[in-house]
């Protein structure tokens, strides 16, 4: 006599692997995710970082004197923004971009400070605006990520230190911390400068600082550059 499964028997057993797949597909999905915007933004940070350190290099000088420096006594922070125009200009020199677009807009199109915190996420800053003072250049890098600019005023101020970068451009979540995060030219106090987290940083809940994404980055150890 042949033995085989009830129909009792095989249908809890599907229902059993159902349970099984709701539980774990979540997951699974949410570490892909994670680990595919973890590349994109490696990819991305190297294609800035790269145009970064060129601008320096070409600047005739030590380097450009265009960033935040952290890391001083009692923690305060410091902004050297002399040359801003002139650095900026260098860097999109040297940037591999395929499309620009100036925007008169006066904000990026993602969520705000306020919006963000509403929502459970954070802030490390919370006098920081998060915002734009005058028009926003789009770049449209060539790796298919927007850097968002607003480099266009007549006079400088702490304000252009700032980038928004979205690491796979128009596709989704466009969330802070996921994949749009905010960037700056920054100097520590044993002179290492590199574009690093801007000391204006926010993530929306369940995501991540940039900082936290740098640290994943094995390499970046070997961008940082001394005078």
């Amino acid at each position: 006599m042949e033995k085989g499964f009830t129909l009792a028997e095989t249908l809890l057993t599907l229902g059993i692997i159902g349970v099984v797949a709701v539980i774990t597909i979540p997951t699974v999905v949410s570490k892909f995710q994670e680990k595919v915007l973890k590349s994109q933004f490696k990819a991305t940070y190297s294609i800035l970082n790269q145009a970064f350190r060129l601008a320096n290099y070409e600047s005739g000088t030590d380097y450009y004197k265009c960033y935040s420096l952290q890391g001083t006594e009692n923690g305060a922070h410091y902004f050297v923004y002399d040359e801003c125009r002139e650095f900026y200009n260098s860097f999109l020199n040297n940037l591999k971009q395929i499309e620009w677009e100036r925007n008169t807009g006066v904000s990026v199109p993602y969520k705000t400070k306020t919006e963000v915190l509403a929502e459970g996420g954070d802030v490390t800053n919370s006098a920081c605006s998060f915002g734009y003072i005058g028009p926003i250049e789009r770049h449209v890098l060539s790796n298919g990520s927007i850097l968002f600019l607003n480099n266009t005023q007549a006079s400088m101020s702490q304000q252009h230190l700032y980038m928004t970068v979205d690491i796979n451009g128009k596709k989704g979540p466009n969330k802070w911390g996921y994949d749009v995060f905010y960037l700056s030219p920054t100097k520590r106090a044993n002179g290492s400068l590199r574009i690093d987290e801007a000391i204006c940083a926010m993530w929306e809940k369940g995501g991540k600082r940039a900082t936290n994404m740098l640290y994943d980055i094995d390499e970046v150890s070997k961008d940082w550059f001394s005078y």
